[in-house]
């Protein structure tokens, strides 16, 4: 009996913690440069657009966030339709200006999540300088986004892009970590 009464926790914990239907939460992040505006232009700033999506796609909360402007310059942001380098209209008003990071929450009817995973829309950031757009990013979504899509294949391990030093360091030999470019181009 005694077996009987530890055997029951397990199960439930392997009942809990076995394969699910529901589809992992995904956060996407779209960058916004000038030089993918059409016709493009030329910017210190740059940004992005940061969507964390539910279980089944249908709503996402979403972060902007503009670097290289102070918020009095910022105007909007919005997803507008359009392919690469072809300008579309406004499908989601994301935000007025006069913010440097800014937060709201989007809800997708089936028909626009399949064109938002079509690659047929971007975002795009306007400025008082460049009241068309200053910054704009195409959305693409990874393979595997939508649920009960098969994950693509994960890549092979490449060679590190920082390989080590052909000299390395004496030992007890303090070094900073690698940051990589911290994002900037």
């Amino acid at each position: 009996m005694k077996r009987l009464l530890l055997l029951v926790p397990v199960l439930a914990l392997l009942h809990l913690g076995g394969s699910s239907t529901q589809a992992e939460p995904v956060i996407l992040q779209i960058d916004m440069y000038g030089e993918n505006v059409a016709p493009p232009v030329d910017t210190h700033a740059w940004g992005f657009v940061r969507f964390f999506f539910n279980d089944d796609r249908s709503e996402a909360n979403y972060t902007v966030d503009i670097k290289g402007y102070s918020n009095s310059a910022v105007t909007g942001a919005d997803i507008r339709s359009g392919e690469p380098g072809i300008n579309g209209g406004v499908v989601f008003h994301l935000t007025d200006g006069d913010f440097i990071v800014t937060s709201g929450r989007m809800t997708l009817t089936p028909d626009q999540l399949q064109a938002f995973v079509s690659g047929g829309w971007y975002v795009t950031l306007t400025t008082i300088f460049h009241p068309d757009g200053e910054m704009r990013g195409q959305i693409v979504v990874p393979d595997g986004f939508l649920p009960g899509a098969a994950p693509a294949p994960r890549p092979a391990p490449s060679a590190p892009s920082n390989p080590a030093p052909a000299n390395p360091p004496t030992p007890g030999a303090i070094l900073p970590p690698n940051t990589g470019n911290a994002g900037l181009r």
